[in-house]
């Protein structure tokens, strides 16, 4: 491995490290948020018409804060390198203040259309459940100003790389929402609603404070640029396309499975949440910390440098993802009864929700893939593709959805979510080589088959332990971890026999980033 290569895993396992840390944190947080949703609302009517309903303004401020800012940070640092770091950031303030308006005005026609919203989103509820939804719908799109009022904050934060600051703000929403579900018991469903609008409000001052403390002025020292505004959305609007495919499927499952007995949106809910903990944690912010370091490649015409970082991301990837895929088929049923059965959660529930979660889990390598890529495309500021791409992925997801929940009712969804996530996956990773000039991927599919036969070993002793344990009736306490370990170490000793130089530079980023977290936790 070169010193060039060496410094440049360095700065993304360092940014990738501080990610993990404050994703690690919040995700914990968020898990204790399901927790106290599920001992609270179980799968209730009430819960599905709640998740139903905060499906939209969260979609649409996830939809438009990954585009914006995709779009806004190589931007920003292009104009950085140009000209100089005021005039960006006077760019930028113009951009901040319109942005806002913008979603001030969207809040509003979203309020208005909010019966009509709960009519397309929740076709399958009957009239008392609409109702509800209406009334919560109302409340929860104030969520698209407040949030969306702070998306170039973010956009500024990241190409600056002050991913401390970015990856704290979070820990705000779901600090708050816990602190409602345990005082604010006469609030009912609406508890969620209210923590979720003030924590995101105290997330959005957060960011201001902080960045305004770290040398942004908010000051307009040169006049409008409209060409920055149309220079944005231009680039912004192809760049949906990734963003459907990462976030359009699960509103899609949820609306679908309005059709199924009640309580099968919370449980594809509960299910995704907790399968989207390992993309958060790991691969989100291993996404996000390699973004402003490919823009400036791309920026600079680096394409040697492109393509490691895409050849390391996908080996790291696989490496992760497909393990984890293992661990929850083997413990899906462990993982859901732990977290979850308590309260109004049933064993009923934690049933339907395990299995949700095991067809989730197959879909985890793509999903997580999904991330990567758009990455790189917003990078390379070639977008278009990921366009039509975001609606090829709507359109097959619709088509599995109706087919396999006729089958397997919700986790019939889930699975389909995973099919779709698997073609989409595959017709990008040709596109992304062709674009990229990476005329053969043996290095690549070398590494991936020796991850693959590491967790087939690992899924195969697992199965076994599991079968052995049972025998003698010990407790889940005994068997989940001896059984976990085992399973892991199998897996990680299969790998070290096998392993390609590609897979040790990976091993070796992993045991710095590790130490770095470890480093970083000591310290604080």
């Amino acid at each position: 491995m070169s010193d060039d290569s060496k410094d440049m895993a360095s700065q993304i396992g360092k940014a990738s490290a501080i990610i993990m840390v404050c994703a690690m944190a919040d995700k914990i947080l968020a898990i204790g948020k399901e927790v106290l949703t599920a001992r609270r609302f179980g799968v209730s009517a009430s819960l599905d018409v709640y998740n139903v309903a905060y499906s939209f303004p969260g979609t649409v401020v996830t939809l438009f804060a990954a585009v914006l800012i995709s779009a806004f940070v190589p931007l920003y640092i292009e104009w950085t390198n140009r000209t100089s770091l005021q005039d960006a950031d006077s760019h930028a303030t113009w951009l901040i203040y319109f942005t806002a308006m913008f979603f001030l005005i969207l809040y509003a026609i979203c309020y208005f259309l909010s019966p009509l919203i709960i009519q397309l989103f929740g076709y399958g509820f009957n009239p008392d459940r609409k109702l509800l939804g209406v009334a919560i719908e109302r409340l929860i799109v104030v969520l698209i100003f407040i949030d969306g009022a702070g998306i170039l904050l973010r956009g500024v934060l990241h190409a600056r790389k002050m991913f401390f600051h970015l990856y704290v703000a979070p820990i705000f929403v779901n600090v708050v929402t816990i602190l409602f579900l345990i005082f604010n018991a006469k609030l009912g469903i609406y508890v969620l609603a209210w923590g979720l609008l003030i924590g995101t409000l105290l997330r959005t001052v957060y960011m201001g404070v902080a960045l305004r403390h770290e040398g942004f002025l908010f000051k307009r020292t040169l006049p409008f640029d409209p060409q920055k505004m149309k220079a944005v959305w231009l680039l912004a609007l192809p760049m949906l396309g990734s963003d459907l495919i990462a976030n359009s499927n699960m509103i899609v499952d949820q609306v679908m499975a309005t059709q199924l007995p009640a309580g099968s949106v919370s449980t594809l809910r509960y299910a995704f949440r907790i399968n989207d903990f390992p993309i958060q944690v790991i691969i989100t912010a291993v996404s996000r910390a390699i973004f402003p370091f490919i823009s400036e490649y791309a920026a600079a015409g680096n394409h040697d440098n492109l393509k490691k970082v895409y050849k390391y991301s996908l080996i790291f990837l696989g490496f992760l993802t497909i393990p984890i895929t293992c661990l929850v088929i083997l413990f899906s049923g462990d993982i859901v009864a732990i977290l979850l059965k308590r309260g109004a959660f049933d064993a009923a529930a934690a049933r339907h929700t395990a299995h949700a979660l095991a067809c989730y889990s197959l879909g985890l390598f793509f999903y997580g893939y999904t991330f990567v890529n758009g990455s790189f495309f917003a990078a390379l500021q070639s977008t278009k593709t990921l366009l039509y791409m975001g609606f090829v992925s709507i359109a097959l997801n619709v088509i599995f959805n109706f087919v396999f929940m006729h089958f397997w009712g919700a986790k019939g969804i889930a699975l389909s979510t995973s099919v779709t996530m698997c073609i989409i996956s595959i017709w990008f990773i040709f596109l992304l080589k062709r674009r990229l000039g990476i005329f053969d991927l043996t290095e690549i599919l070398s590494s991936i088959y020796r991850v693959i036969l590491g967790a087939a070993c690992m899924l195969g002793v697992g199965f076994l332990a599991l079968r052995l344990f049972r025998m003698i009736s010990a407790g889940r306490w005994v068997y989940f971890p001896i059984t976990g370990v085992l399973a892991c170490a199998v897996y990680l000793g299969v790998i070290w026999v096998f392993r390609t130089e590609d897979i040790s530079s990976c091993l070796d980023a992993l045991i710095r980033m590790g130490r770095k977290m470890i480093r970083r936790k000591a310290h604080s």
